[in-house]
Formats: structure tokens, sequence, C-alpha cells
């Protein structure tokens, strides 16, 4: 396997030090531009345009949400790395970005050196799920019968590095589990096949899982949150059955460019902070299985690193690169 950079070289300056300029008291002046790094409709795009109208009513400048989809996201987020660090561009990012950043030699994006953090917006669980049709119906009985069956055992992802790919990958890792990976292109093939059986489990949003596991066609083995989700909150966590360490947020927040003035990115972030709490946004945030987080600068940049450490581990210890 090549070699990993380390969690320090990719995250370890991602939060700035930066002088106070005095224009930046009168920030914002002119529209601020949000870029979601993926088509319209998914979850970055929803948790986006969730911020946007409330966000410009504090600001009291228009917020424009951008979408520039493809290769992954990484076309999205070189664009919003080389945009001037004045304050008017920022980026949603998510858990795959980080995962892509630190596994790959490849990547377009070097997070310590071209974004500094905002704020963490929302965070949200994903659902382990088997097909209905295995002998088992709790995640000790899978665990037992994947046990007793190694190599025979497949699970599909959105890809090698994918999230869903490394979060199995740590329950594998946590369990001392032979599963054979299956890579595919999106969630809805997965689905499919993992309702007919052509795979036994997999791991992703609860929104997708869900519908099936209440129509009987899947089992729902547990969710990746210390929290249990608002959407299955009859599905145990990972921690209360026994598997502390695998844990997984589907996160989103935002960046913005390197060396943005640290006075700006302070009053966006606590701009963020008093949305995500208003009553109407944790509602529509919990309709979409996600939580509201609304972390400080740092905060969220300490977040950022524990999970590139986190990445990092697994991919060294199961042999997994994104390149």
């Amino acid at each position: 396997m090549r070699s990993q950079k380390s969690a320090a070289s990719i995250l370890g300056g991602i939060l700035l030090s930066v002088p106070i300029v005095t224009w930046s008291q009168a920030w914002p002046t002119k529209p601020v531009r949000v870029i979601v790094t993926f088509a319209p409709g998914g979850s970055s795009d929803v948790v986006a345009r969730l911020l946007s109208g409330p966000l410009q009513q504090k600001l009291g400048q228009t917020v424009v949400v951008d979408n520039k989809g493809g290769a992954g996201g990484t076309i999205g987020a070189a664009e919003a790395a080389r945009a001037p660090a004045d304050g008017y561009t920022y980026a949603v990012f998510n858990v795959g970005h980080l995962t892509s950043a630190v596994l790959s030699r490849s990547a377009r994006i070097d997070a310590a050196k071209d974004f500094s953090s905002v704020s963490q917006i929302a965070s949200g669980t994903l659902m382990l799920a088997m097909n209905a049709g295995l002998p088992a119906k709790s995640l000790k009985e899978f665990i037992a019968h994947a046990r007793s069956n190694p190599g025979r055992i497949n699970y599909g992802s959105g890809g090698v590095a994918s999230t869903q790919h490394l979060a199995m990958a740590l329950l594998a890792h946590e369990a001392k589990l032979d599963l054979v990976h299956v890579p595919y292109k999106g969630t809805g093939p997965i689905t499919v096949d993992l309702v007919s059986g052509q795979i036994q489990v997999s791991i992703s949003n609860v929104l997708g899982f869900y519908p099936h596991v209440k129509a009987g066609r899947l089992v729902a083995l547990a969710v990746t949150t210390d929290k249990r989700s608002p959407l299955a909150p009859d599905v145990a966590t990972m921690t209360e059955l026994g598997y502390p360490k695998v844990q997984v947020d589907i996160w989103q927040g935002v960046l913005a460019p390197a060396r943005t003035p640290s006075a700006i990115i302070e009053k966006l972030s606590r701009a963020i902070a008093e949305i995500v709490a208003e009553p109407d946004v944790v509602q529509k945030l919990a309709a979409q299985g996600a939580t509201p987080a609304g972390t400080s600068p740092k905060v969220f940049d300490k977040f950022l690193k524990d999970e590139a450490a986190k990445w990092l581990a697994l991919a060294k210890a199961v042999n997994i690169s994104a390149d």
C-alpha cells in the first residue's frame, strides 16, 4: 500500500492564524456565495438551502447556493479553494470530502493549506441493514453468522474508499469479520441488490433503508452514531450493542478559503449556530435524519483532525487507499 499522509500534514493547519482587518467589521457588503460540490437534491444541497434563507436574513445580504458537482465533489472543492479569501465564498463539505483528501495522494485539495474551518452544521447516521433472508435477527447473530461463513458474506458500498466502504471496513475490523466488498456506483443499485439478496448486508442512509425495514424486506442491525436516529428510534446504536469504536458521522460543515479573516469566520460561525438552534430548522433537519451541530471554528477544526486520524489509522490497518 502506498504510504498515507499523516493526519497532522493533512489537517494540522486547517484553522490558520490570520490578522483581523478593520473592514471585516462591515462584512458583508455584497452577496455571499456558498458552493455545494454535488448536484441539487443531495444531503449537502438540502442543508445548504435550509441555511441560506435564515442566513440571508441575519447577514442582510443575498446568499447564493451554487451547485458545482463532478468528480466526487472535487471540482467544486477546488473552485472554493481558489476563491479569494475575502469572506464572500464558502463551501459545504462532508465526510466524503475529508476521507478523499486524507486517503488520496492525488487529491485536488489539501485541507490544511486550502481551507479554514467555519462550523459543523449538522450530523446524521448510517444504518447497517441485512437482507431479511439471512439466519440472523440482530447484530450479535449477524456477526456470529459472518464468522461462521468467512469470505461468503458480500456487502455493497458506493465505491472504494467511500464512506460506506470505510464504515463497513471499520465494523469488519472491530468485529474481526472476513467480508467481501462489492463496489457500486450509487446507493439505489445497492438497495435493489440488498433487497433481492444479491448482496447480504450494507450500510447506508437511514432514509434509504428504513422503509424497507418497516416493510420486512430488510433487517436493521444498528445505527452508527452515539445517539439513535430520530427517523429510526427503535434501532440501537453500535455503542449500545458493544462496538463503541464503530462511529460514523455523516456530517456537513462549512469551510472558507484559507486566510479568510478570522473576524468574518467567527461572525459567520455564530450566525450558523443561531440558525441551527431554531426549532423549525431542528425539525427540518430531523426530517432528514440529522441533528444540528453549530460548532465554533476551533471545535470543528478539532473534529476534523480527529476524523482524519481515525480514517488514516483504519486505512493503514486494513490496506485501503483512494488512489
